[in-house]
């Protein structure tokens, strides 16, 4: 009976530790919880016409206030607390043409630091743009002075042209008026195609 108690003890010594490391070991890429932030400002023509692509954190008020002068002038003082707050700059450089944008999606801790996602926006195949250089830019107010890592991710615009369709017949296009006119099909670009009643 002793010998079964001892073998017992040693198996729960044994078996415990290993099953706590296994569950501690299993949440390492997982966020604690998500990181409150706020976008400060964000545009795409910076006063300084930055042709760089940056990304800064920032952590006391003077580097804050001469970073964001180079961005928007006249300046409104943003008073941040550094002391539990940090500010990030994104900035993506000189584009070609609009339809671009850089933004945070989300900030998620980890414990140890907090990881913030971007998202780099690029406009797509179907998107109308105008020839002008951008400059895509946001600064972002974040509740933490923990360690920061960032990820990026780059998608294309999903630019949802409405088709106008202006193909109505008049009301004689039909002999016997709009009341012969009927639908009888659809074009390539998905407008209807109108006949007569027969």
């Amino acid at each position: 009976m002793k010998l079964k108690i001892i073998a017992g003890a040693f198996l729960l010594s044994v078996v415990v530790p290993l099953l706590v490391s296994c569950s501690s070991n299993s949440n390492a890429d997982t966020p604690l919880l998500q990181v409150n932030y706020s976008v400060i400002v964000s545009g795409d023509q910076p006063i300084s016409g930055l042709q760089n692509r940056k990304l800064e954190v920032y952590t006391d008020q003077e580097a804050f206030n001469s970073s964001l002068y180079l961005f928007i002038q006249p300046i409104t003082e943003q008073a941040i607390d550094f002391s539990s707050r940090r500010v990030i700059l994104l900035s993506l450089g000189a584009m070609p043409t609009s339809g671009y944008s850089i933004s945070v999606d989300k900030i998620e801790n980890y414990g140890k630091f907090i990881k913030a996602s971007i998202i780099i926006s690029q406009p797509g195949s179907n998107c109308a743009v105008t020839q002008a250089s951008t400059s895509p830019y946001q600064f972002v107010e974040v509740e933490s002075i923990k360690p920061l890592i960032f990820e990026e991710r780059v998608e294309d615009g999903s630019c949802n042209i409405e088709k106008i369709c202006i193909n109505f017949p008049p009301p004689s296009f039909c002999p016997g008026g709009t009341d012969d006119i009927v639908v009888t099909g659809t074009d390539s670009n998905g407008c209807s195609i109108y006949g007569c009643k027969e």
